[in-house]
């Protein structure tokens, strides 16, 4: 139990945790998560013209021990779609594992946080899914408080803010939990 949040898995506070390998998947080599990986070519719908819907340029991957999918159809090339399916699984496994803190007490970000001051990091950056992993394990650390988390972090709480709101996915994620939990959702004024 860390910060008075139980193993209940229905309780939203602590949604049910997978056992995450080290280091976690997020940050292994290509070479060894694609080990870890299904991979699925197949003829993507939509637009794109006659050249799309006559190739299996589109990726689905699978993350086997975990089930977690991702999939990339936007472009006609098929090694493209490999190349965003792998960032997109990476994203994705960094979503939905969560660590936990041991010591909360002493917890410090990893030492390369430092070279993203307020957490400024481009989503195509090899360690984006790290940073993700890292946020989400501290909010969920201290009971999904932004200003607690922020200072876990080493950053403001308009820096943490701004870093969630500016993944989609990551920002309705964190809003979700919130709103499971009965707290009010995070907002974005600018």
């Amino acid at each position: 139990m860390i910060g008075g949040m139980s193993d209940n898995p229905r309780n939203p506070r602590n949604p049910p945790s997978q056992p995450v390998s080290d280091p976690p998947p997020w940050e292994l080599s290509d070479e060894k998560l694609l080990a870890e990986v299904r991979i699925d070519s197949y003829v993507a719908s939509g637009p794109g013209g006659q050249k799309r819907h006559k190739t299996n340029a589109a990726v689905r991957m699978t993350h086997e021990p975990t089930r977690i999918v991702a999939t990339a159809t936007d472009s006609r090339s098929h090694r493209e779609n490999h190349i965003h399916a792998l960032r997109n699984l990476r994203h994705k496994l960094a979503m939905e594992l969560r660590r936990e803190i041991a010591d909360l007490a002493n917890h410090r970000p990893p030492s390369w946080f430092a070279d993203y001051p307020a957490l400024r990091i481009n989503p195509k950056n090899p360690r984006y899914s790290a940073a993700v992993a890292e946020v989400l394990d501290v909010l969920k650390a201290m009971n999904w408080s932004i200003g607690k988390s922020a200072v876990m972090l080493g950053v403001t709480s308009t820096a943490l803010t701004r870093f969630l709101h500016d993944d989609p996915a990551v920002w309705t994620k964190v809003n979700d939990v919130r709103a499971g939990l009965g707290m009010k959702a995070l907002r974005w004024e600018r």
